[in-house]
């Protein structure tokens, strides 16, 4: 029986990588009609049924598929362009993004751009975008003034228990807090499973990071290192956001994280 964790990195793959890979449907919003993708699911594991990959879309936490009338899509973490739909959400006061110490004066000065995703991807809790760092380093969690960026006029959109937008610009990127990595996931602890023979989980390729985002990645260890500053006042207007690229071009590498 193919387990929830293997159909979850396929369907991630085809839907949030390569629907070109297998001839998939897609229409501008990601989605794809559920038969044909199980179609090309049973084409690697011909035990997954229907009602599995219901299963896995209901229950998985956090949330990263969606299933409607219009067929299955991935939420966030999509390396290739796909439009948003519905009205934008109501964001509070703060969101929030893992990255790296280093990364943060950067943000400061230019904003937070995607990098290999085309949204930026947020999260609603400091705890929740600590979680989902995965960077080796000194990590940090950065907060966006989300609320004074939408009453500016920039758009947020709710994914799950991701908000992407486009980009931030600079004089919304606020302080820095410093998170601590569990043993098994800091530099050393990689160090030492090199050194012994076992994986080394950091070259896993896990796009699932957010710009959130990241990267199902995936973009976007911890230290104790207190934050770097808090938010320069009165910064300049940033330069007008360039028009999204057409549906299913590749997206340009860029400053920032996603």
């Amino acid at each position: 029986m193919t387990s929830l964790s293997r159909l979850s990195k396929l369907l991630a793959l085809f839907l949030r990588h390569r629907p070109e890979e297998a001839a998939l449907q897609m229409d501008s919003y990601g989605f794809v009609p559920l038969q044909e993708m199980l179609k090309t699911v049973q084409e690697r594991y011909p035990e997954v049924t229907e009602a599995d990959i219901n299963k896995l879309v209901q229950g998985a936490t956090p949330q990263r598929f969606e299933i409607s009338e219009r067929g299955i899509r991935a939420l966030y973490g999509h390396s290739f362009f796909v439009e948003m739909d519905g009205e934008p959400a109501q964001v509070p006061d703060r969101l929030y993004m893992g990255c790296l110490l280093k990364e943060v004066q950067g943000f400061r000065a230019e904003g937070i751009k995607p990098v290999d995703r085309y949204y930026v991807h947020l999260s609603l809790t400091r705890e929740t975008a600590a979680e989902r760092s995965h960077q080796p380093g000194d990590a940090c969690v950065i907060e966006v003034f989300a609320g004074q960026a939408q009453a500016a006029g920039l758009s947020f959109y709710q994914r799950g228990e991701v908000v992407l937008t486009r980009e931030i610009p600079s004089q919304f990127v606020g302080e820095s807090h410093a998170v601590e990595l569990p043993p098994e996931s800091r530099p050393a602890a990689r160090s030492s499973e090199r050194s012994s023979g076992r994986p080394d989980r950091s070259s896993s390729g896990r796009p699932d990071r957010s710009s959130s985002g990241r990267s199902d990645r995936p973009s976007s260890g911890r230290s104790d290192r207190p934050s770097s500053g808090t938010a320069t006042e009165n910064r300049a207007a940033p330069a007008a956001a360039a028009p999204a690229p057409a549906f299913g071009r590749r997206p340009r590498k860029a400053t920032g994280r996603r």
